[in-house]
């Protein structure tokens, strides 16, 4: 229906009404269209760079302790080597 015919039967208080009833579906449609569709990519991107960085984190604890073993590995081969010059 036509807004000016509309005005000319109900008014301007109902022409008003039916605009902004019209507004209100039109937002309410892209909220749950485009912004959620935009938010879920976003959590996914977050979601994705988050367990990436738990890994990376497992990957430097995991090496950590490699490098602290060969670390105590040295340090009983220099300990021993030093007792053995002691004693000779």
């Amino acid at each position: 229906m036509d807004p000016i015919a509309i005005l000319q039967e109900f008014g301007f208080p109902v022409l008003i009404a039916l605009s902004l009833g019209y507004l209100l579906w039109k937002q309410q449609h892209w909220i749950q269209d485009e912004l959620i569709e935009e938010l879920e990519d976003k959590f996914k991107r977050i979601e994705m760079i988050v367990i990436k960085l738990i890994d990376q984190q497992k990957k430097m604890q995991i090496e950590q302790r490699g490098i602290l073993k060969s670390y105590q590995s040295l340090v009983e081969i220099v300990t021993k080597l030093m007792k053995k010059e002691k004693n000779v």
